[in-house]
């Protein structure tokens, strides 16, 4: 296992476990990950919709089993509304400095 894998696993916050494993493993920029919407995770089909990302490009990237597995606990307890990953405040998104 490397030692990437090792601090992750190693996180107790889940919602940081989800934010760095979607960062490390879709190789989201970290604006991007931010900036996710739960409407923009599709768990059935294990995708994730970036809006905007890089050069203003919407894309799909796609989540692995892992990725699957380190976010849907993060998601089963927090329940997000609108941001994936919500700041102090529900109505905005965490942001870049905090992570």
């Amino acid at each position: 296992m490397n030692e990437v894998m090792l601090i992750l696993k190693a996180l107790q916050n889940l919602k940081h476990r989800a934010i760095l494993y979607l960062t490390y493993s879709s190789g989201l920029r970290v604006g991007e990950v931010v900036r996710l919407k739960t409407q923009d995770i599709d768990i059935e089909r294990k995708t994730l919709r970036v809006y905007q990302g890089k050069g203003r490009m919407d894309r799909l990237t796609l989540l692995s089993d892992t990725a699957m597995d380190m976010v849907q606990p993060y998601l089963q307890r927090e329940k997000p509304e609108k941001w994936m990953f919500p700041g102090q405040h529900p109505e905005r998104h965490i942001t870049e400095r905090t992570v």
